[in-house]
């Protein structure tokens, strides 16, 4: 988490950016968050991150050439990757929660910041599964909160969706490539007694050096209501 990381990062994106993302994002700087110019671009982490996560559902998915689709993400924070997956991807249609208020307070204005109201809808916990019902789900993501959780707390959200039959699941944990808690509790056998199986996981950078140097080096998890 320096100027080198976040300079190493910044030009090793655009080589898996098979959207061309890169050159048509741009970040804020009216929502704090810290940032980098490298060479004329302004990056920051959540940028670089958001890229990263829409090229791994690409690679696996091809979810831009879907007629449409639509996405749950658990642990939404402020709304960063609803923001650009809505932004890069019009076939997108984009839900956000979050178990904290102030999560989805913040995240209800920065979305109607960026104008993005119709395309990423906000829903507060207790109207989750009333709006699980009413509209399916394709995809479930769940990015660095997972590890932050109880396996109580894992276990309610996988069977949330499981039982409206969200097809896929992406997990980022905060834990190197093993899906465990910060306590050390390893969840994997919560996801797979809900009938997902795993369909795919990489390293967050396949080129081994900047997996080693780059910002925040993680593994990305694909898995599959079987």
């Amino acid at each position: 988490m320096n100027t080198l990381s976040y300079a190493l990062t910044t030009y090793y994106v655009p080589s898996i950016d098979q959207l061309g993302l890169m050159k048509t994002f741009e970040e804020y700087e009216s929502f704090g968050v810290h940032t980098f110019n490298v060479g004329n671009k302004r990056v920051s982490r959540d940028l670089l991150d958001s890229i990263s996560e829409i090229h791994f559902l690409e690679k696996h998915l091809s979810v831009s050439t879907r007629s449409d689709f639509s996405v749950l993400d658990i642990g939404a924070g402020y709304g960063r990757l609803a923001h650009r997956m809505t932004s890069a991807l019009p076939n997108a249609r984009y839900f956000c929660t979050d178990a904290v208020a102030i999560s989805t307070f913040l995240c209800e204005y920065y979305l109607s910041h960026c104008g993005l109201e119709g395309r990423a809808t906000v829903l507060p916990l207790d109207e989750v599964e009333q709006a699980l019902t009413l509209t399916p789900i394709d995809i479930a993501v769940n990015i660095h909160s997972f590890s932050e959780c109880k396996p109580s707390a894992i276990d309610w959200w996988v069977s949330l969706v499981a039982k409206h039959k969200v097809r896929y699941l992406m997990i980022v944990p905060n834990t190197g490539d093993a899906l465990r808690t910060h306590e050390g509790v390893d969840f994997t056998s919560i996801i797979e007694s809900r009938g997902y199986r795993l369909k795919a996981n990489e390293p967050k950078y396949r080129d081994p050096v900047v997996q080693q140097y780059g910002i925040n080096p993680s593994y990305y998890f694909l898995f599959e209501l079987a």
